[in-house]
């Protein structure tokens, strides 16, 4: 079994923190837990830079029209800020899904770039063996990874040695990120002129300013980009459109203020930048499979569980469109 003994540490972890459905934060920044014990729906999801180890299970992440899966033995690098869908497809109470998870720190990232002269030709690879550089990205999890993450994982309950050996071991496991043959995004990113980091820059002034119009020739010079150049790049890397991807950020941070901050439906539709409440509606039912009106009916009747609208129709029920 792939790393059995950090797989069932894992488990007992979670068993004694009663983790449920939702990620869990542990105590060391940046490190997450992930248990399912069945599968999930296609759900709408914001992925921040994150490393993903699968122990156990497997998920999907929808890029586009494709699916990235990613099963036991195997890590997904997220490199940019992205809404997209994801849904957990292998999971039973007997064997759940189970994962270990760490936000990406980019600014380390670019650190360590800049001290390291040869990749050992890992920067000549691509991210999905098809010659393109994508915002999600699977491969298999080498030894040295799966080791510093059992390492850092080793650091709960230890705050003195954490203290000392967190930095170090974020240090190694982001160099191994870099280095990996599924962080082509990553090499690109610390590249100041590729369009990787240029989709960077465009993304970061996106979710800056969300609520307002977008203008895309503005944003395209911005970044030094000509306008249909942008088009193409943003939709290769994040596999959608400008306008969609700020239709999807609106959309997911209407539901969390509805979900977290329990405002109403025409506060959430006004603070995420809609004018039109037919609009909003329509494209929020388009998108959760749920109006507005009844997911915020679903999260009451949930009385404390963290009630994930359901997927649209169209995604519900299909294996090969899951996280």
């Amino acid at each position: 079994m792939f790393a059995h003994a950090l797989t069932s540490r894992v488990l007992a972890y979670a068993d004694q923190q009663s983790i449920g459905h939702e990620p869990f934060c542990t105590d060391i920044p940046g490190l997450l837990v992930a248990r399912h014990f069945r599968p999930t729906d296609l759900t709408p999801v914001l992925y921040r830079p994150i490393f993903c180890l699968v122990l156990q299970g497997a998920k999907q992440s929808s890029l586009g029209d494709e699916m990235v899966t990613f099963s036991q033995g195997q890590s997904v690098i997220v490199g940019l800020d992205l809404p997209t869908c994801a849904s957990v497809v292998d999971a039973s109470r007997q064997r759940p899904y189970v994962a270990l998870a760490l936000q990406i720190d980019i600014t380390l990232i670019k650190e360590l770039a800049a001290e390291i002269d040869d990749f050992g030709g890992a920067d000549a690879r691509a991210s999905d063996g098809k010659g393109r550089v994508s915002a999600i990205a699977a491969g298999e999890a080498d030894e040295a990874i799966v080791n510093a993450m059992e390492r850092l994982f080793g650091l709960l309950n230890k705050p003195a040695a954490a203290a000392i050996l967190r930095p170090l071991l974020m240090r190694e496991i982001h160099f191994w990120l870099l280095s990996a043959s599924h962080g082509a995004l990553l090499r690109q990113l610390v590249q100041a002129n590729s369009h990787a980091a240029r989709i960077s820059e465009a993304i970061i002034h996106i979710r800056r300013t969300y609520v307002e119009p977008l203008r895309i020739p503005e944003l395209a010079r911005a970044v030094g980009m000509s306008e249909s150049a942008f088009h193409q790049h943003f939709k290769a890397i994040c596999g959608t459109t400008p306008l969609q991807f700020q239709k999807r950020l609106r959309l997911i941070e209407a539901a969390r203020l509805m979900k977290s901050e329990n405002q109403s439906v025409s506060a959430a539709a006004v603070a995420v930048g809609y004018e039109s409440p037919t609009q909003f509606s329509r494209e929020f039912s388009r998108m959760f499979g749920l109006s507005p009106r009844e997911h915020r009916s679903s999260i009451s009747i949930a009385h404390g569980t963290s009630a994930r609208p359901a997927a649209p129709a169209h995604m519900r029920g299909q294996a090969d469109l899951s996280v």
